[in-house]
């Protein structure tokens, strides 16, 4: 006896929706910390914090960046929440693949924000200033290695929209090429509307 395509159809429409519904009861547990850092991040002489935790309920073990401001009264006040940011250890749900990069460390110095990551080939160091009432992306700092002789030194301001890029000779450090380019100028990046795919695109 055939199947009908609308019985296909529906079956799965309704196998779909358990699932949903499922999935949509399990409550986030980020319980595990990864990282705490403190430090003035909005120049009033008082120390701020970042927490980075994961989740340990969702098997992708997604990471969540929350950052705090302290308030007159000496509290804390959270006024950052991510979870897109960094990307989870289990990208794909499965616990024998884990993410190709280690969990960004992040430093307070200044009263910048600095998420220092691995990238394809080296390091980068994405700065934050809060400013307007949000963690804006202000710089990005790149090193990065060829695999043979040649190192190249990235440095994008955002605000200006300059970017040089530098390429050294590994063993002597002589200059071989050097390029300057001004980058259509755009409003900076919020720290909490940045995925850890956007970072691909600098």
């Amino acid at each position: 006896m055939k199947t009908s395509p609308f019985f296909i159809l529906l079956f799965l429409l309704i196998f779909t929706t358990q699932i949903n519904a499922q999935s949509s009861t399990v409550k986030a547990s980020y319980t595990v910390q990864l990282r705490e850092e403190e430090g003035d991040l909005n120049n009033d002489r008082i120390e701020d914090k970042i927490i980075l935790s994961m989740d340990t309920v969702d098997q992708r073990r997604p990471i969540q960046l929350q950052i705090f401001l302290s308030q007159p009264d000496g509290k804390l006040k959270r006024v950052v929440s991510t979870t897109q940011i960094i990307e989870a250890m289990y990208p794909n749900g499965g616990k024998n693949k884990t993410s190709e990069y280690q969990i960004p460390t992040f430093i307070i110095e200044e009263g910048i924000l600095n998420m220092i990551s691995e990238i394809k080939g080296g390091m980068a160091s994405y700065s934050f200033k809060y400013q307007k009432g949000n963690f804006e992306l202000i710089h990005i700092s790149k090193g990065t290695w060829d695999g043979k002789n040649t190192t190249t030194e990235s440095e994008y301001n955002l605000r200006t929209g300059l970017k040089i890029d530098v390429e050294k000779n590994l063993a002597s450090e002589k200059i071989l090429n050097k390029r300057e380019k001004k980058m259509q100028q755009k409003p900076l990046p919020k720290i909490q509307d940045l995925k850890h795919s956007d970072f691909q695109n600098y």
